[in-house]
C-alpha cells in the first residue's frame, strides 16, 4: 500500500544550493530518459541530461527547474541533484 510520505529534494550547483523542497514526486531528466521518483524508492545514482526537473510539492503545486547535466542520488527518501547549472522555470 502506498503512503503519502514526503521526499526531500535538494538541487545544488557549484555556486550554491538552489532549492530544497518536500515533494510527493520528483521527475528527473536522466541522460537516457525521464525517471520518476516516489517515496521509498530503492537507492540509485544516475547521470543527468539537460532538461526539466519537475518537483510535485508535498503541500500542492509544482516547481520546475532547468538543469544542465550532472548526477542525481536517491537514498532514504532524499533526492540530491548535483548539476553545473540550474534555473527556475516560471
Amino acid at each position: 500500500m502506498a503512503t503519502n510520505s514526503a521526499i526531500k529534494c535538494t538541487v545544488i550547483t557549484p555556486e550554491k544550493q538552489v532549492l530544497e523542497e518536500q515533494a510527493t514526486q520528483v521527475i528527473i531528466p536522466a541522460h537516457d530518459g525521464l525517471v520518476g521518483i516516489l517515496d521509498h524508492r530503492a537507492p540509485m545514482v544516475c547521470e543527468l541530461g539537460e532538461g526539466n526537473l519537475r518537483i510535485d510539492l508535498a503541500g500542492g503545486g509544482q516547481k520546475n527547474v532547468e538543469i544542465a547535466g550532472g548526477f542525481a542520488q536517491v537514498l532514504n527518501n532524499q533526492v540530491t541533484v548535483l548539476t553545473e547549472r540550474a534555473s527556475a522555470v516560471s
